[in-house]
Formats: C-alpha cells, sequence, structure tokens
C-alpha cells in the first residue's frame, strides 16, 4: 500500500507543479499586457505552453480527484510513512494558493484599468 500513497502523492505533487508553472506564464502574460510590451519578446523568453482554461479546469478536477481519494483511502498511519512527500504536498498547495491569489490581483488590477479607459473614452466621445 506504501507504493500506491507514495504513487498517488507523486502524482498530485507533478500535477501542483504543472498548475504552478501555467500560473507563472498566466502571470507574466497578464503582466507584460499591462506594460504594454511586445508579444515578439514574451514568446522568445516563454518555454512553457500556455493551456486553455479547458485544460486548466481539468488539471485542478484532477488534482482534486487525487487528494480526495488519498485522504478518504489512506489512514494516518498509511501516510505518515511519506511524510516528505505530504510536506511537499502542503508546500506546493501554499504555493499555488498565493500565485492564484497574485494572479486574482494581478487581473482585477487589469480590469480596473480596462474601466477606466473606457470611462475616459466615453468622456472624450461626448465632446
Amino acid at each position: 500500500m506504501t507504493n500506491n500513497v507514495k504513487a498517488i502523492l507523486e502524482s498530485i505533487n507533478k500535477l501542483s507543479q504543472l498548475l504552478m508553472a501555467q500560473l507563472d506564464v498566466r502571470i507574466e502574460n497578464t503582466e507584460r499586457d499591462n506594460s504594454q510590451q511586445t508579444l515578439t519578446v514574451a514568446s522568445s523568453t516563454n518555454d512553457t505552453e500556455q493551456y486553455s482554461d479547458q485544460q486548466l479546469a481539468k488539471l485542478v478536477t484532477e488534482r482534486h480527484a487525487l487528494i480526495s481519494q488519498l485522504f478518504n483511502t489512506y489512514t494516518q498511519e498509511q501516510l505518515s510513512v511519506e511524510l516528505p512527500l505530504i510536506n511537499e504536498l502542503v508546500s506546493l498547495d501554499n504555493q499555488l494558493t498565493s500565485k492564484s491569489q497574485h494572479n486574482k490581483q494581478t487581473l482585477a488590477a487589469k480590469i480596473l484599468k480596462l474601466k477606466k479607459s473606457k470611462k475616459v473614452s466615453k468622456l472624450y466621445q461626448k465632446y
């Protein structure tokens, strides 16, 4: 059973790392759009392929299912054997939460900027 626990934890950690890489790509693209840099520079420095929203949702769903399976199937004693992998899982989860929050703030700032520019353009159109 330890091998199953280890395999599931490794799968969860790999999915977490992939999600973090995708969040990094999205954050970079959003910040780059905010600073008005060209996309040619962005594509030359970006080694990771950007996933679609559906692909990201599928990864999140798969990760959630594996985490649920892990904690519903195995006891605390069985899980404690793989404590380093569980600690890595917790660390990756904290990083994902932090990056998600950063991405949310970046997108909120971008939306506010768009709203302000629309208001300004409407004011100019009145005159």
